[in-house]
């Protein structure tokens, strides 16, 4: 395979070079995304002292030289080329208004080449789309006294609107935005618009060349085929490396984010798409590292490394949450994110990192971000393991508060974030029916599952929390009041409370009237509010089931849990 690779610019291969797009080539395609995403690359490398921006590799079939002119048909990097032919073509027009004329003249040479007989001719031709050819002839022959818009001179060089409409709205695109960028500098407008002239023809690309259709075409399945892209993350590694001043604090950064990377280990992808969405949000159709390219635009990227860094640390505490004199996390943190990395709560995270941000940078209370998690806790397990709810529908609300808690950090924002969250639990009817399906007991076949158990022993956690106003609930046995042996229906959970193991075992095979002194040992609220609450009654556990309903529905997930104690109330 005979081919020749080489690093150029956009300048030098626009020189004495005709392009011809064969029409098996698919069309022209790109669309707002893609023109925004290129101009937006233009334009970080106008910021003075800032690299030229990498065009990618382009293959071409050389097809030898005629009259001076070098011919090539583009195997891979129509787009590219042909989106920079419009670009040029609607800076032109804007060199023409400004009466820019010998910026202008200067640019005819990279959209027309003249041979050795003095013809001139298009650089880049297309057996499809045909306007191509026409609207440059137009642009180069266009006269400053012509008092024409960009709409009216892209329209009549239109040959096909089916074919061809795309092309026409890029040139569009490209004329507007880049009139709208030199509006916000009417100072140094001429200024700015050869500068980005300039960046364009700075760009850099490598140029594949083979001399054969056959080897083009090998090399375009060897760069197109399996191929990976680069990961968000890697994306990010680079556009910071790359805009890290001054240079040589480059070495120091890549280590830095080489040790995050070893930290995270492979959370490293979820940690930056949680990170990105806790900083600036979600933005349809673009990917995090466009969000970020977007956001930043190549400046202040070292705050941005920085917090990154930092935000990487607290992710270590919902991925490895450790404690101890070692540890990353408090006791209760520990619990709570512990508990949600065992559910794989994920949708959480981009809250989570604002709100530790704002713990550490004082404006939010440790007692308030520690009602916060437990609010957070009791939340999960009302609307996920009681209502079996999936986590999913709770993103966008996440997300977007995350970002006002980040930026415009305010207690009560957080108390409204808290409300909205409430309200995502359906209505008292729903909820009410699954607390009633809430049960355990080995006597019973529906209610045998280690999960069922597990439901129970969460939900009795978060009553006796409230009741007692203790937000850290020692290890407890789940005491049935009265025998589940005796039917189903002392299996469901208003039969239940929690126990410590002891007592537990004391109450085996008694009758609930000699079990109530022993009920009055226990360290749990719950189980010493059964005496006072029933003594000398009747016990009817599916009354007590509707009564707990209630009392986690209209207490436990009232916005008052976040900043207020709750009233305690015997049960």
């Amino acid at each position: 395979m005979a081919f020749e690779a080489k690093d150029e610019t956009v300048g030098e291969l626009l020189n004495k070079v005709v392009f011809s797009v064969p029409r098996n080539q698919r069309r022209y395609v790109w669309e707002k995304d893609n023109w925004d995403e290129l101009l937006e690359d233009i334009l970080f490398s106008c910021r003075s002292g800032k690299k030229a921006h990498f065009l990618g590799s382009i293959v071409l079939k050389d097809e030898g030289k005629k009259e001076g002119i070098a011919r090539y048909t583009i195997i891979d990097g129509q787009q590219r080329i042909t989106t920079i032919t419009l670009i040029l073509i609607a800076i032109m027009k804007l060199f023409v208004e400004r009466k820019m004329q010998d910026e202008f003249l200067g640019t005819i040479d990279y959209v027309m080449t003249t041979n050795n007989r003095n013809q001139k001719m298009p650089i880049l031709t297309s057996d499809y789309h045909l306007s191509l050819e026409k609207i440059t002839n137009r642009i180069v022959e266009l006269n400053s006294n012509e008092n024409i818009t960009i709409d009216a001179l892209v329209n009549s060089c239109i040959l096909s609107p089916a074919k061809d409409k795309k092309i026409g709205e890029a040139i569009k695109f490209f004329y507007k935005s880049i009139h709208d960028e030199l509006e916000k500098e009417k100072d140094n407008a001429n200024e700015k618009l050869l500068e980005i002239r300039d960046a364009i023809i700075e760009m850099v690309l490598v140029s594949i060349i083979s001399s054969t259709e056959e080897d083009s075409y090998t090399i375009f399945e060897i760069l197109n085929a399996r191929g990976q892209e680069l990961e968000q993350y890697e994306l990010l590694k680079n556009y910071i490396m790359r805009y890290i001043e001054p240079v040589e604090n480059r070495d120091s950064a890549k280590e830095k984010w080489e040790e995050m990377e070893r930290e995270l280990g492979a959370y490293i992808k979820k940690f930056i798409n949680q990170y990105v969405w806790h900083k600036y949000g979600i933005i349809d159709g673009m990917s995090t590292y466009r969000i970020i390219q977007k956001k930043t635009k190549g400046t202040n990227v070292n705050n941005l490394l920085d917090d990154i860094l930092v935000k990487a640390k607290y992710y270590c505490k919902f991925i490895k949450p450790t404690i101890g004199d070692d540890g990353n996390c408090l006791d209760y943190e520990f619990r709570i994110y512990s508990f949600f990395k065992s559910k794989r709560q994920e949708q959480f995270r981009p809250l989570l990192l604002s709100l530790l941000h704002q713990r550490e940078l004082g404006k939010l209370s440790e007692s308030l971000y520690k009602q916060t998690l437990e609010y957070l806790y009791n939340f999960f397990v009302c609307h996920t393991i009681i209502g079996k709810e999936k986590s999913n529908n709770l993103r966008d609300t996440i997300i977007e508060y995350a970002c006002t808690l980040e930026s415009d950090y305010s207690d009560e924002k957080l108390l409204e974030f808290g409300g909205i969250l409430k309200k995502k639990i359906p209505s008292y009817e729903w909820f009410e029916m699954s607390f009633n399906n809430l049960g355990w007991s080995n006597h019973t076949e529906i209610f045998r599952n280690s999960k069922d158990k597990e439901r129970v022993k969460l939900t009795l956690e978060i009553i006796e929390k409230f009741v007692s106003q203790r937000f850290d609930i020692t290890e407890f046995t789940i005491e049935h009041i009265l025998p589940d042996s005796q039917g189903e229906a002392n299996a469901h959970i208003g039969n239940m409370i929690p126990l410590e193991s002891r007592l537990n075992g004391l109450c085996k095979d008694k009758k609930l009237e000699e079990k109530y002194d022993l009920y009055e040992q226990s360290n749990f609220s719950t189980a010493r509010g059964i005496k006072q609450r029933y003594a000398g009654k009747e016990f009817n556990p599916s009354q007590r089931t509707k009564y707990l309903a209630k009392l986690v529905y209209n207490n436990i997930l009232e916005l008052e849990q976040i900043g207020n104690q709750g009233k305690k109330k015997k049960q």
